[in-house]
C-alpha cells in the first residue's frame, strides 16, 4: 500500500521538474506511507513521480518506489495490492523474464512490458498506478476495477498533476482551488460529489475501471476498461436460478477472496462489529489463520446501538485476539476538523469516525493490514430500503409507468403534490414516476430535487460552460443541475449491455458505479490511510462481483428476507442467533450529537454563522431552514445538517483559503 503523486507537462511553457515540488507533494500524504518515500524526474520527458510507502509485501528497502524496469524503459509508481502477483509472475518467468525482488510492483512492470495495457485484465486486486513507457512515450493513469484505490487528477495550468489524495495537488503552484457549483449541487443529493467530479473546478476523479492515456503528442484518452456485467450463455444463466448452486458458488468466492487477500509479509487482522458480514469474514479467515486480532468500536453515548456483546461472542467463537475501544461525542467532536481534512472534499457519511478511530485501534497494536465488511449490503441486497423500493417498483411504478399515459401520471403529481409538502423525499418520488424518470437513486439520499428547487432558485439561472474533461470520460453526460442526470447515464449504459436488467441489478449496478466506489470505499480508504492502514474489501472481489450481477433479484430477496444467500453461506459456519439478528449497522448517533450534544451544536452554529460571509457558501444557506436545523431529533434531519457542515467547511475560508 502506497499513496503516489506525480506531474507530467504537456503544454506549459519553460516548464521545470523541481524535485522539491515532488518532495512537498508526497509529505503531504506521509500517513498513506510512512515506512518509505522516492522521487524519480525526467527533464526530458516533462515528467515527476514520487511515492510514499508503507511495507507489506516485499519488506526490503530494495522494494521501495518508484521503480524502474531492468532495461530502464518503464517507471512506475503504484498504490494497492495485486493478489495475484506471484501466478503472474511464474507465468513471466516461463516467458523469459528475470526478476530480483519478492512483491506486486515489479510484476506490473514486466506484465505491461509483455502484454501492455491489457495486463490489467490479468490483475486480481485493488489499485491505482502511473506508468511510464519511454519506448513510446506513452503515460498511463490506472484506476481498479471497483473504485478500492482512489486516484484524483487535473490539466489545469497545461499539466497533467495527479496524486492518492486531492491535499498534495495544492503544492503545485500552477493548480487554483475553486468550488464547482454543479458538483456541489449534485453532492447535496449523493452526500458526495459524484465521479468523475470532485468539489473543486479543474480537478476530478479517475472513475473507477477507468484509466487515461497520454500519448507522445500530449493527447490525452479516457478509457472504460472494466464493467462488472459479463455477458453469459443461456445454459449459464439457468443456473443462476439454482438456489443450491449459487450458495455452492458463493462459498467458494468468498473463500478464495478471502483467502487471497491474507497475502501479506506482516499479520493481517479484521473488523469485526459482530453483525454478519463482519462476522462470516472472521469465520472465513480463522479457517485461515490459527489466531487473527479482530477490532470492535462503539459510542459512550449510544448504549442501545453497541454490538460489544455480538463481537465479543464471534470473537471468543473463533478463538480471536479482540481489541475493543470506547468512544462518544468529545471524541467525535475532537477528530472533526481533522477528518475534513483528511477527506479531502465533502464526504458526508458519519461513518468516517468510528472508522477512523478503530483503524487506529488497529495502528496502536501494531497491525498494517486488516479486512473490511465494504460492500456487503450492496452486493446481496442487505438494505431494508432496498426492499421498499423493489416492492414500490413491483405493486405500482412498473406497471403504470408502462400503461398509464404521461400526461395523465402528470395530472395525477400536480393535484397530489400538495399534500406531500413535508415529506419532500416522498414528493421527489412521485415526480420521478410522473416524469418517466428511474426510481432508485442510490442507497443514501440526502437533499430531494425538491428541496433543491425551492430553495436554490439562484444556481438554476447560472450559465454552466460544459467541462469537456467531463464530456471525454462520460460522453453525452448531461451536465446540468438536475441530479438525475447521474443516474440516467449509468442506467443507460447498464440497458445498452443488458437491455432486460431487472430492478435488482438495476439498483446494484447503480450502487457500484457511484455510491460504493465514491462514498464507502472512499471513505474506507481515506480514514484507514489516515491511521497508515490498508483495508482490503473482500466482499468486492470482482470475481464475486460478476457473479452476484447475475443473480436474479427473487435469490437475493427471497421469503422477504434480505441478504437471503449470505445467510444461507453463512449457516454453515456460524451460529443462527448471529446470522439472523436485529441488522444495526455500523453508524453514529449523529441525530443525538446534534440535538443534545456537549459540542457540535455549538460549533456548527459559529460554522454556519462565518459561511453566511463567504459568497459561495451562501447559496447553501437556505437549505440549513428546511434541514430543521440543529434540534431536531431526526435521524434524516441530521444527515442533512452533516451534508451542510462539510459543505460549510470546503467552501467557506477555513478550508477553501488553506
Amino acid at each position: 500500500m502506497c499513496g503516489i503523486v506525480g506531474f507530467q507537462n504537456l503544454q506549459r511553457q519553460q516548464f521545470i521538474v523541481d524535485d522539491s515540488l515532488l518532495t512537498r507533494m508526497h509529505e503531504k500524504i506521509v500517513h498513506r506511507g510512512p515506512d518509505a518515500a522516492g522521487v524519480w524526474s525526467s527533464q526530458s520527458y516533462g515528467i515527476g513521480l514520487a511515492s510514499r510507502r508503507l511495507q507489506i509485501v516485499d519488506l526490503s528497502m530494495e522494494a521501495n518506489q518508484p521503480m524502474i524496469s531492468a532495461d530502464e524503459q518503464i517507471v512506475i509508481i503504484f498504490n494497492g495490492e495485486i493478489y495475484n502477483f506471484r501466478a503472474i509472475r511464474t507465468e513471466l518467468e516461463g516467458l523469459g523474464y528475470r526478476f530480483k525482488l519478492q512483491n506486486d510492483t515489479e510484476v506490473i512492470l514486466y506484465a505491461y512490458q509483455e502484454w501492455g495495457i491489457d495486463c490489467l485484465k490479468r490483475f486480481d486486486g485493488m489499485f491505482a498506478f502511473a506508468l511510464f513507457d519511454k519506448r513510446d512515450e506513452t503515460f498511463w493513469l490506472v484506476r481498479d476495477r471497483l473504485g478500492v484505490k482512489p486516484l484524483y487528477f487535473s490539466l489545469q495550468g497545461g499539466v497533467l498533476s495527479f496524486a492518492s489524495e486531492i491535499k498534495a495537488l495544492w503544492e503545485l503552484p500552477w493548480l487554483q482551488k475553486n468550488i464547482s457549483s454543479l458538483a456541489w449541487y449534485h453532492y447535496l443529493t449523493f452526500m458526495v460529489s459524484p465521479a468523475p467530479m470532485t468539489i473543486f473546478e479543474g480537478v476530478y476523479k479517475l472513475p473507477a475501471g477507468f484509466y487515461a492515456k497520454i500519448d507522445r503528442h500530449k493527447r490525452i484518452n479516457f478509457t472504460e476498461w472494466y464493467s462488472p456485467v459479463t455477458a453469459i450463455t443461456k445454459a449459464e444463466q439457468k443456473e443462476y436460478y439454482n438456489e443450491v448452486y449459487c450458495i455452492e458458488r458463493i462459498t467458494d468466492l468468498l473463500q478464495a477472496s478471502v483467502k487471497k487477500r491474507m497475502v501479506a509479509d506482516v499479520p493481517v487482522g479484521a473488523f469485526l462489529s459482530g453483525g454478519l458480514d463482519s462476522s462470516l469474514n472472521v469465520a472465513l479467515m480463522a479457517g485461515l489463520e490459527t489466531k487473527i486480532k479482530t477490532f470492535t468500536i462503539a459510542f459512550a453515548d449510544n448504549p442501545e446501538h453497541n454490538e460489544f456483546s455480538w463481537a465479543r461472542k464471534v470473537a471468543s467463537y473463533f478463538g480471536t485476539e479482540h481489541h475493543e475501544l470506547v468512544i462518544g461525542e468529545k471524541e467525535a467532536f475532537d477528530y472533526y476538523e481533522t477528518m475534513v481534512e483528511s477527506l479531502d472534499e465533502p464526504l458526508a457519511d458519519v461513518v468516517c469516525i468510528p472508522f477512523y478511530y478503530v483503524s487506529k485501534l488497529a495502528h496502536d497494536v501494531g497491525m498494517k493490514v486488516v479486512q473490511v465488511g465494504e460492500g456487503a449490503d450492496e452486493l446481496f441486497f442487505g438494505y431494508k430500503t432496498y426492499s421498499e423500493y423493489v416492492k414500490l417498483h413491483k405493486r405500482v411504478w412498473y406497471s403504470s409507468q408502462r400503461f398509464m399515459p404521461t400526461l395523465l401520471r402528470k395530472s395525477m403529481y400536480h393535484v397530489a403534490r400538495p399534500l406531500f409538502e413535508d415529506q419532500p423525499l416522498k414528493a421527489d418520488i412521485m415526480h420521478n414516476w410522473a416524469q418517466n424518470r428511474a426510481l432508485f437513486w442510490g442507497g443514501a439520499i440526502a437533499f430531494s430535487e425538491t428541496q433543491k428547487r425551492a430553495y436554490l432558485d439562484d444556481i438554476h439561472r447560472d450559465i454552466l460552460e460544459k467541462d469537456h474533461v467531463i464530456d471525454q470520460i462520460y460522453p453525452g453526460f448531461s451536465q446540468a443541475f438536475d441530479s438525475h442526470s447521474i443516474v440516467d447515464y449509468h442506467l443507460k449504459k447498464l440497458h445498452a449491455i443488458d437491455p432486460q436488467a431487472d430492478i435488482v441489478k438495476q439498483m446494484m449496478y447503480l450502487e457500484l458505479k457511484q455510491r460504493l466506489p465514491e462514498l464507502l470505499l472512499m471513505r474506507a480508504d481515506k480514514m484507514s490511510m489516515a491511521a497508515s492502514i490498508e483495508a482490503r474489501e473482500p466482499f468486492l472481489d470482482h470475481h464475486l462481483v460478476e457473479f452476484m450481477m447475475h443473480v436474479p433479484g427473487s435469490l437475493k430477496f427471497k421469503h422477504q428476507i434480505t441478504k437471503y444467500l449470505l445467510k444461507k453461506v453463512a449457516e454453515q459456519l456460524l451460529p443462527k442467533e448471529v446470522i439472523y439478528r436485529e441488522k444495526i449497522g455500523f453508524g453514529a448517533p449523529l441525530a443525538q450529537w446534534f440535538g443534545s450534544g456537549a459540542y457540535f451544536p455549538r460549533y456548527f452554529q459559529q460554522l454556519s454563522y462565518d459561511a453566511h460571509y463567504n459568497q459561495q457558501a451562501e447559496l447553501a444557506t437556505p437549505l440549513w431552514q428546511v434541514s430543521g436545523g440543529m434540534n431536531k431529533n431526526d435521524s434524516h434531519r441530521a444527515v442533512q445538517n452533516w451534508v451542510l457542515q462539510q459543505l460549510w467547511a470546503f467552501t467557506g475560508h477555513r478550508w477553501l483559503n488553506k
